[in-house]
């Protein structure tokens, strides 16, 4: 059994020496340029010194004890330093269809286009009206320790992307957070971030999650983060999120997972194709949060 759980989840391995990466294709792009530059963070370098010792010392902490911090303050921690880090970084967030982001264990399925998405989706996460977000992240992520201190306080799941035993172990994990913990659960479907606006396809295996779960899918689309990495970005950049109507598992659990697949990733696509170009000076948003200057619409 588990060998066929495992032969059904190697089209989830990345090969890296056979893909194409879309991303490392832009950065060599004459107008590629970081998400945060070296300037912008001397202009803020107290709040990132104090950012980087403050999660060094939460990590000492709860490895003598876990129960130091407690879970909701090492959330709104985090929470608290992704709205700041979005405002240096100079994103202003426009969200439509937030209504479709449901109160339970979810499976939220965005495409990839900038280093800042997930603290995107973060700032986002609102706890009065949906369950907290938790992230698969290739292990990478634990490999440094600066980006450790920060996944380490909250949930994320561990992915060797050259390895289908670790997709299936990591699945596993994801299952548990979004069906006992009613997490929303986010995994970024191209398995890296694309870093323009072009869409890579959606690795075939990865909603095998919803199904695991038996949990509903939710197609999220975000439109011009890529634009943080031009050196001819604007001044202010205007950061599009659409939350598609979630997928319900009783219609997709008789389907196979390329499919289901196939069909999150023509859900995400239908929603940049539709609101890419829409106006934001002409459409008043119909509520505004003042606190994280997040703009919704209907």
């Amino acid at each position: 059994m588990e060998n066929q759980k495992v032969e059904m989840l190697e089209n989830i391995e990345v090969k890296t020496k056979e893909k194409k990466d879309i991303f490392d294709e832009g950065r060599k792009d004459q107008n590629y340029r970081a998400d945060i530059t070296k300037g912008e963070i001397s202009a803020h370098w107290f709040f990132f010194w104090r950012m980087f010792g403050k999660a060094k010392k939460m990590n000492k902490r709860i490895k003598i004890d876990i129960n130091h911090y407690t879970e909701e303050y090492r959330y709104r921690w985090m929470q608290k330093i992704s709205k700041k880090v979005l405002k240096v970084a100079k994103i202003r967030l426009h969200v439509f269809g937030q209504e479709n982001w449901l109160d339970k264990g979810v499976v939220l399925a965005p495409n990839h286009q900038s280093n800042l998405d997930p603290l995107v989706l973060f700032v986002l996460n609102d706890w009065s009206k949906t369950q907290p977000v938790a992230f698969m992240a290739k292990k990478e992520m634990w490999d440094s320790d600066k980006t450790a201190r920060f996944v380490n306080l909250i949930d994320c799941v561990s992915l060797d992307r050259n390895s289908p035993r670790s997709a299936l172990d990591a699945m596993n994990q994801a299952k548990t957070l979004i069906t006992k913990y009613r997490r929303s659960f986010v995994i970024f479907p191209e398995g890296t971030r694309s870093g323009t606006e072009k869409m890579a396809e959606f690795q075939a295996a990865s909603m095998k999650i919803g199904q695991m779960a038996y949990c509903p899918i939710i197609p999220v689309t975000i439109i011009d983060s890529y634009k943080l990495n031009r050196k001819d970005r604007p001044k202010v950049i205007n950061v599009k999120v659409v939350f598609g109507k979630p997928i319900l598992p009783e219609k997709f659990m008789s389907i196979k997972t390329d499919m289901l697949t196939r069909n999150v990733q023509k859900e995400v696509q239908f929603n940049y194709d539709k609101y890419k170009d829409f106006d934001l000076k002409t459409n008043k948003p119909v509520a505004y949060n003042k606190k994280t200057k997040v703009k919704y619409y209907s």
